[in-house]
């Protein structure tokens, strides 16, 4: 395991530091949700150093937003020491990429316009199948979900093999930096997965065998534990934890049995998983140097870009501004 000294970070994170400046805050966000149209809703995002649009589509919104995230990651990259910590948030993009390509092998369908082609590595290249241009445990999951794909017909436990690549990968490389920030931080985002997947498979009534496939290992939480959860033991399993507002219970102390049962709505729950990974990545805004400055800075962008498309997406739709924030999650500053 090759360990890091907080000092080697000092320069990226004053860098990182500064430019937390420019991050989308609350207010602005409030004042994206009142503007008058979507175009007066965009300008607001200058201040954040996005490019200009001419107009507010859905296709224009999603172009600005794949090109400012292609920027974080090169700019991040090139200042970053430890350029597994930047790949710990691409991973997934890999690995979406990966999806993509087993679906376009079973169905022939050319899903090259749904690719995102900010990962570790070349998209194009994964959606052809290449697996010698991507790394070994994603070349096997990938091999390994053709093949459960090819045998069962069944496409989702295919896809839920490369879920439990995806996280796998995340936490060897979170290990391999010797920090516990980042651990911790795979570990907390493996146990909100879990607790989701919980919640929608027991309100849709999923048999236990799709569940335990679905459980990712990784997390603080056992997926045994959760998977035999009910009403008040959830509240249990997630006391003292950065999750325990989405598993406790609410004042009419009812929402979480509701919630296992098929009843309550599901914005408030997913929010409090959502707000739970933000909570703990705030810690970096404390730190003065390390690399948990680096992750927070990136994992802020991230909540930043879902941010932007729910407001801007909701703008264009018509939606009210009480229904689109209600659609927000907490940002990081």
């Amino acid at each position: 395991m090759q360990q890091y000294r907080d000092t080697d970070y000092a320069a990226v994170s004053a860098a990182l530091h500064a430019r937390e400046a420019k991050l989308l805050t609350q207010a602005m966000a409030e004042r994206m949700i009142d503007a008058a149209t979507p175009e007066e809703s965009y300008k607001t995002l200058l201040e954040c150093g996005y490019a200009p649009l001419e107009r507010c589509t859905l296709e224009n919104v999603e172009h600005a937003l794949s090109q400012a995230r292609r920027e974080l990651y090169r700019e991040v990259s090139v200042l970053a020491p430890d350029k597994r910590i930047i790949e710990l948030f691409q991973i997934k993009y890999d690995y979406h990429n990966a999806k993509l390509a087993l679906k376009s092998k079973r169905t022939s369908e050319d899903v090259s316009r749904l690719a995102m082609d900010c990962g570790r590595f070349d998209a194009q290249k994964v959606l052809r199948g290449e697996t010698s241009a991507v790394s070994a445990a994603m070349s096997r999951a990938m091999a390994q979900a053709e093949s459960e794909a090819g045998h069962s017909g069944d496409v989702r436990m295919a896809e839920l093999l490369l879920d439990r690549a995806c996280y796998e990968e995340m936490s060897a490389l979170a290990s391999e930096t010797g920090s516990t920030f980042l651990k911790d931080y795979v570990s907390l985002q493996i146990d909100a997965i879990n607790l989701r997947t919980l919640v929608r498979a027991q309100r849709m009534g999923c048999e236990d065998e799709i569940l335990a496939a679905a459980m990712l290992p990784g997390g603080r939480m056992f997926p045994t534990q959760l998977e035999g959860a009910r009403g008040d033991h959830l509240t249990a399993l997630t006391h003292g934890t950065p999750l325990s507002a989405a598993g406790e219970l609410d004042s009419a102390g009812e929402r979480a049995a509701k919630l296992l049962d098929g009843g309550g709505g599901l914005t408030e729950f997913e929010r409090a998983c959502d707000d739970a990974l933000m909570s703990y990545l705030q810690r970096a805004r404390r730190t003065p140097f390390g690399p948990e400055v680096v992750a927070g800075y990136l994992g802020a962008k991230e909540a930043e870009f879902t941010a932007v498309r729910t407001i801007l997406s909701g703008k264009i739709a018509g939606l009210n501004a009480e229904d689109i924030r209600a659609r927000l999650r907490m940002s990081y500053l």
